[in-house]
Parts: structure tokens; C-alpha cells; sequence
């Protein structure tokens, strides 16, 4: 199957070509920090954007490894290609992270586990945005260690989308992208589809993805209503037991969500709704039908109110955020809970040079009471292109229905949790000049009642408890320069590094499943070159998780754009993920693929 990926690909590549330069739109960007409309070079937060370029030169198919190339974000993978894979920004666990869809939370309430099972497919992507520090002020529970939102296009015009790979283990991905106009109403239509064998016994999957949305303009404004699905079936090798081979898991993911924003003067209002569900049924041996089979039933669905007032001396963001959770379950019986917030950020424009945010946010949880979370932050450019910055934020998780009420003969759920909260302190600087940028972050997190699942020997039950206070100090180094716009004529378009230090403390004698498990050391680096209409892309990544050895796994990517005229644009790649056969895994001894060929092609019209 290599030799014959590797055929497709030189085929198609040195077919006869046609390409034009496009010229590129520049428009501005309101990044994730804020509800208020900031643009990146008045950002006082450490973030990371993955725009149309980053995605399209990526070597990762699934939406959670592209993720996972941004520095500072440890992306811990039971699988590959999104089959299943827990976030942790900073240090933190994979619960204490928000994962948004158009600024729409899609955490799930049963499992942090699931946060990552994204109903839309990587076509619908315009951009994901990575913020690394506390932002529960903004978005409620969880932001411990950042916020991951991914932005769907707008579907605009008309257009078809078509992408086709094929690779070793039987794997192939297809998808097929429809952007149509219907009088008023502007849609677009997605599907994906992949799946694989298995790279070792119990690790076949088949994933589909499908979407919808459709903007209408109105007399009230601009409204846009998306509907995502999501389908996993995988064997799940060990997943959640080493005593298990067998283990199977099937997983059922939609989402539906209706926004708006409508203007009048300088009061913008932006409506939502939403509703997700989630359904996962988990069999510990697919060899025994009916024993050990859990079935879980999520549904998370509210709305929200935000109004941004933008006056020459201030910015101002407010509104109401009301959500309710509940599962049915068969280990975790049937609960709910809701929540209420309402949250302000203002932004004085006292002079032109100085930034100052600050923000507060009241949360009501059913049988938790009230959580408040004030934030602050400034910037100064201090010179031309340098911003000196600085930022405090309170964050705030409440227990998992799994922590809570989960109960089997390894693990023990605690139904007297109380929340986990956090206060993060943090400095650092930017220098932004066109062809190069470079950034420092240093930040302090105290975190109190913090949620593990511990035991005292390796032979005891996991047990979910309040372990006490957890102090993690960090250190975020990132750089990046783009040669050809110095040099036009370099074959080098870009080259970046970042580097990520944690320290975490916490004084114990018990064995930790999550909280203590951190990477102490992260580098993530990587290179683009355009040799000869051959785009070339690699990504490297060392990481060296606590207690354990550091591992090095290299990516790359090779493309050709074989045509581009009259709206028509065609491009062959071939890819190698873990090109040098390392042996590793990311979570629980779980190993990960060895060196993985795939190659293919999209067609644009």
C-alpha cells in the first residue's frame, strides 16, 4: 500500500501544470480572548491562530492532531485521526479546558473524554483559535488552562470541495464539501468519512462527519443555523482497563445551533441557542455481547444574550448565559443540573499605546451555588512592534457526572465533589514585526480543591477526591519568521519553534491518574518550503512528560498543485506521519501508530 501511495502521488504531481497567483484578502480578526471586538495586535493574551494556510499545509487530517501542533497544548491521543483524544492546555487535566464551536461550548458534561468529538469536518474550518491561560470570566466552568474555538466558514457563493486519501492499514478519507445559494438562503453542505483496519489488533475505526449551515440575511440582522453530526466506531485496546484487549466503543455526536448579530449604531446584539447530544456505548469486551456494556445519553442545550457597546472612550461587553445538562445512564443513572451566568467586560481607550481589560462573571450551578470570575489585564507597547503585557484570571470547574456517580470495580465516582477553582497570574512580551515574531509568557497557577482520581496502591480502586491545593509555574518561548517576505527569492516560507516549561507541586503520598501527570518539557517546531511549486511541510514535536522518558515524533507533507485556472484548482499530496518509526504513546501505555503513509488529492471548483 506505501509503494502505491507513493505511485498516485508522483503521477498526479507531474502531470501538466497550470498555477496564477491569487491575491490574498486581508480583513480583520476578532480573536477568542474577548467578547469585544479586538483584533491580534491589540490581544493582551497568549494565543495561537491556525488559519486557512496552517490547515491547508498541515499534514493532519483529524481536527485534534492539527491541535495538537500548537505549542503549550498536550494533545493525548488513544488513537489516531480524532478517534479519541483528551486536551490539556498548560498543565492542566482534560477536564479543565473549553472547547468551542463558533464560540459555543461543546464540552461534555458525562467526560471530559468526549470534548474533542467535533460534529463538524475539517472542510468547514476557517480557523482555529488556541488561548492559552484562564478565560472563565468569558466562557463560564472549565477554562483552567485555555480555550480551543474553532470557526466554521460563513458559506458564501458557490463552490464544491472534493478530497481523497488512501494510505497503509487499509485507510482511506473522503470528503466532499457543497456551497450553494437557495434565494435568500446561503448553504453549505459537508461529509467525511474515515476509517482504517488498525494499525494493531482492536484499533480499526470508521468516523463520518456531516454538516450543515445556512445564513440568511434579515431586516433583524445576519443569522446563521448549523447542524453537525458526528459517528465513531473504534476498537478501543485498552482504553480505559489493561485488562482488556476487546474493548469497543461507539459514539453519537450532533449538535444543533442558531446564532445571530444584529447592529444599530454602536450596540451590536448576538443571539444563540443550542443543543447538543451525546450518546456513547462503551462494551469492556466486544467478544462477550451484553456484559459490561455501559450506555451514556448527554444532552447540553440553552442560549445566550451578549451585547457589545463600542463608544470612542470605551468598549463594553454584557449579557446572560442560561444551559442545563442531563444524563440518562446505565452506570450513572439519570441526573441534571443547570446553570445561569451574566458576565461584563469593559475596555477604557484611555491612550493609544495602552490596552486595560477587565471582566467579571456570575455563575449559579444547581447544587454547587455561586461562582464569581474577575479577570484584569493591560498592555503597553513599549516600542514599535514590542507590547508588554500582563493578565490575572480566576477559573472554576464544577465535578463531571462521571466524577460524581461512576462506580465500577476500578474506579469510585464521589458524589460530596466540590468545585475546583484556580488563580492564574501571568507577564509576558510580544514583538511583532512583518516577517518575524517572537513571544515570552511566564505564568503562576494556584489551583485549590483540586479533582483527581487517586489511589494509595496499585491495587486499590481509582477513587474521584478533592486532593487539596496544586501550584504549577511555566515558561512559554515561541518564535517565528517568514524568510521570503525577507528574501523573495528563499525557498524557505517559514520556519517557527516553540518551547514550554512546567513545574507543577503538589505534596503527596497517593498515586495520581490526571492532575500530577503533566509534560514537564515541550518543543514544537517546524518548517515550509515551496521548492519548484512543491510545497513541503514539517512538523516536529518532543515531548517529556513527568517521571517518564521524552520521545521525538516528526510529520511532514509534500504537495503539488497541478492546476489553477478559470476558478478551478486541483493539488496532490503524499504525507508521512511519525516518519522516523518512533515507539511511543500519549495516554494510559497506549501505543501509538509507527510510520504512516498516506497520499491523495483535492479538487476545488
Amino acid at each position: 500500500m506505501r509503494k502505491a501511495a507513493l505511485l498516485i502521488f508522483f503521477l498526479t504531481a507531474f502531470a501538466v501544470s497550470v498555477s496564477a497567483d491569487e491575491p490574498q484578502k486581508l480583513e480583520k480578526i476578532v480573536v477568542t480572548p474577548s467578547r469585544l471586538d479586538t483584533n491580534l495586535d491589540e490581544n493582551l493574551r497568549s494565543i495561537t491562530i491556525l488559519g486557512q494556510d496552517a490547515l491547508s499545509y498541515s499534514s493532519y487530517d483529524a481536527i485534534p492532531d492539527a491541535i495538537g501542533s500548537v505549542g503549550g497544548v498536550d494533545i493525548r491521543r488513544r488513537g489516531p485521526e480524532g478517534v479519541q483524544a483528551d486536551v490539556n492546555i498548560r498543565g492542566t487535566t482534560f477536564e479543565q479546558n473549553t472547547v468551542l464551536i463558533d464560540g459555543i461550548k461543546i464540552n461534555d458534561p458525562q467526560t471530559g473524554h468526549f470534548n474533542l468529538d467535533v460534529p463538524v469536518t475539517r472542510v468547514d474550518l476557517d480557523r482555529i483559535e488556541v488561548l492559552k491561560g484562564p478565560a472563565s470570566s468569558v466562557y463560564g466552568p472549565n477554562a483552567f488552562g485555555g480555550v480551543i474555538n474553532m470557526i466554521t466558514k460563513k458559506p458564501e457563493g458557490k463552490s464544491v470541495v472534493i478530497e481523497s486519501d488512501g494510505g497503509e492499514f487499509d485507510y482511506y478519507r473522503g470528503a466532499l464539501s457543497v456551497t450553494y445559494p437557495i434565494a435568500a438562503l446561503n448553504n453549505r453542505f459537508s461529509f467525511e468519512e474515515t476509517r482504517s483496519s488498525g494499525y494493531m489488533p482492536e484499533t480499526d475505526f470508521n468516523i463520518i462527519a456531516l454538516s450543515n449551515t445556512t445564513s440568511v440575511e434579515t431586516f433583524l440582522g445576519t443569522y446563521d443555523f448549523l447542524f453537525g453530526y458526528l459517528k465513531k466506531d473504534f476498537g478501543a485496546d485498552s482504553f480505559y482497563s489493561n485488562l482488556f484487549s476487546n474493548e469497543e466503543e461507539h459514539t453519537d455526536t450532533r449538535l444543533f445551533k442558531l446564532d445571530g448579530e444584529f447592529e444599530e449604531g454602536d450596540l451590536k446584539v448576538m443571539p444563540k441557542l443550542f443543543l447538543r447530544r451525546h450518546r456513547d456505548k462503551f462494551q469492556l469486551d466486544e467478544n462477550r455481547p451484553g456484559w459490561q456494556t455501559n450506555y451514556h445519553t448527554t444532552y447540553d442545550y440553552g442560549g445566550e444574550l451578549n451585547c457589545v457597546l463600542d463608544k470612542k472612550f470605551l468598549g463594553a461587553s454584557y449579557g446572560i448565559e442560561l444551559s442545563r445538562d442531563t444524563i440518562d445512564s446505565t452506570s450513572l443513572q439519570t441526573h441534571s443540573r443547570t446553570n445561569e451566568g451574566v458576565y461584563l467586560e469593559l475596555s477604557p481607550k484611555i491612550i493609544d499605546d495602552l490596552n486595560v481589560t477587565a471582566g467579571v462573571r456570575e455563575d449559579y450551578f444547581s447544587g454547587f451555588g455561586w461562582q464569581c470570575s474577575p479577570s484584569a489585564g493591560a498592555g503597553y507597547m513599549l516600542i514599535k512592534n514590542l507590547i508588554v503585557r500582563g493578565n490575572i484570571g480566576r477559573a472554576y470547574r464544577v465535578p463531571t457526572f462521571t466524577d460524581l456517580f461512576y462506580n465500577d470495580a476500578g474506579n469510585i465516582g464521589n458524589a460530596n465533589l466540590v468545585p475546583e477553582s484556580s488563580w492564574t497570574y501571568e507577564a509576558g512580551a510580544d514583538y511583532r514585526w512583518d516577517p518575524a515574531s517572537c513571544s515570552t509568557t511566564f505564568f503562576h497557577r494556584d489551583s485549590f480543591d483540586t479533582i483527581d482520581w487517586i489511589r494509595q496502591t496499585a491495587k486499590m480502586p481509582w477513587q474521584a477526591t478533592n486532593i487539596g491545593s496544586v501550584s504549577t509555574n511555566g515558561l512559554e518561548l515561541s518564535f517565528a519568521v517568514m524568510p521570503k517576505k525577507i528574501a523573495p527569492g528563499s525557498p524557505v516560507e517559514k520556519v517557527f519553534i516553540d518551547y514550554t516549561a512546567l513545574d507543577s507541586y503538589r505534596k503527596h503520598d497517593f498515586l495520581s491518574k490526571y492532575a500530577l501527570d503533566y509534560l514537564k518539557h515541550q518543543i514544537t517546531g517546524g518548517a515550509q518550503f515551496d521548492i519548484l511549486g512543491f510545497k513541503n511541510y514539517w512538523v516536529l514535536g518532543y515531548k517529556k512528560r513527568v517521571n517518564q522518558p521524552g520521545f521525538l515524533v516528526v510529520d511532514t507533507k509534500l504537495s503539488k498543485e497541478i492546476f489553477r485556472k478559470n476558478g478551478v484548482r486541483f493539488e496532490a499530496f503524499i504525507e508521512a506521519s511519525n516518519l522516523f518509526d518512533t515507539d511511543y504513546s500519549e495516554q494510559s501505555d497506549v501505543p501509538m501508530p509507527g510510520r504512516w503513509i498516506k497520499s491523495g488529492a483535492r479538487l476545488e471548483f
